[in-house]
């Protein structure tokens, strides 16, 4: 009995009062001192880096607050070798200075690949196997076959190339074509230009 008039004198809830008060506080001191600590307001927005080639990056006085780091490399043939195809964090992010940049660059050294043999294929077929092993369609030069639409030769810089050479992936290979039954209608010439005859 006498503990629960206790709870309820003036003196208890004077020091309960108190205690929270010292409490929020206490609280209040860490919070900002964490905050000042880690720098919490303290960032920097990252720029977009993709195009640019990676070792003008790194040289660049411009990015001193930046960290990189290369997690990969992909051939592309359309972009400039060493260029940063990708970065995390993405462009805008808010980040701490001396953050980490992760990049995709381009790899300076061509992948290889090897030529399929696309002898007597559809063209569709034949396009569809030199997409698979990361080569490109060039010219098609049709000629007087019986085959109507089936590649009668496979080129590579204006000569054949045989089945299993070592290519660069994204090298450009050129088809000739037989027309068929076409043959006796239209004459194409190594332009793909058609005249009747």
């Amino acid at each position: 009995m006498d503990f629960i008039r206790f709870l309820f004198s003036r003196l208890f809830l004077k020091h309960l009062l108190i205690s929270f008060g010292i409490a929020a506080v206490l609280i209040w001191i860490t919070l900002q001192s964490l905050s000042w600590y880690t720098k919490h307001n303290d960032y920097i927005i990252v720029p977009d880096f993709r195009g640019l080639d990676y070792k003008t990056v790194l040289g660049n006085t411009d990015y001193k607050n930046y960290q990189f780091s290369v997690i990969d490399s992909v051939f592309e043939v359309d972009k400039p070798k060493g260029s940063i195809l990708t970065q995390d964090p993405y462009p805008g992010a808010k980040v701490k200075k001396n953050r980490m940049i992760y990049t995709t660059i381009t790899s300076v050294v061509p992948e290889k690949t090897t030529m399929p043999d696309l002898h007597d294929l559809t063209l569709r077929q034949a396009q569809s196997m030199l997409e698979s092993a990361g080569l490109k369609l060039g010219k098609l030069l049709y000629i007087r076959s019986f085959d109507e639409d089936a590649v009668q030769n496979q080129l590579y810089g204006g000569k054949p190339i045989k089945e299993g050479t070592v290519l660069n992936k994204g090298s450009v290979i050129t088809l000739t074509v037989g027309m068929g039954a076409k043959a006796s209608e239209i004459k194409r010439d190594s332009l793909g230009e058609e005249n009747q005859e």
